[in-house]
């Protein structure tokens, strides 16, 4: 099965609204990005639930993100992860937290290129 996260990012003020349906998990919520530090507007597949190697999540433990492929994005270690504004995304993706661990948990299994991320970029405030 592959899981689908769409991203519509406001490249004029650095925010978005990112999507995510999978059973009975819904996400639609706000999220951030760096304008400035942006990774294409494209598709992102292959894509996958993991941890981030050097970042932690509320609780002190390793942090939860969507890994997109570093050949892909030409960067490394680009994530959607949890955050709160565009401060904290270092050529990212960020969204709360809570609504980050919803997608996680419904993507399984961990680490296996099944999930596509895709970016669509508008330019209206």
């Amino acid at each position: 099965m592959i899981f689908l996260i769409e991203v519509d990012r406001n490249v004029t003020n650095g925010t978005g609204t990112l999507k995510y349906s999978s059973g009975s998990v819904s996400v639609d919520t706000p999220c951030w990005f760096e304008i400035q530090n942006s990774i294409t507007e494209k598709s992102y597949i292959q894509c996958s639930a993991t941890h981030m190697d050097k970042k932690k999540n509320s609780t002190g433990t390793p942090r939860e993100g969507i890994y997109l492929p570093n050949g892909q994005t030409n960067r490394a270690g680009i994530f959607i992860h949890m955050g709160t504004s565009a401060a904290w995304s270092e050529g990212c993706i960020v969204i709360n937290e809570q609504e980050l661990l919803k997608i996680w948990n419904s993507i399984s299994p961990k680490n296996a290129k099944n999930v596509t991320v895709k970016i669509k970029n508008r330019n209206t405030a």
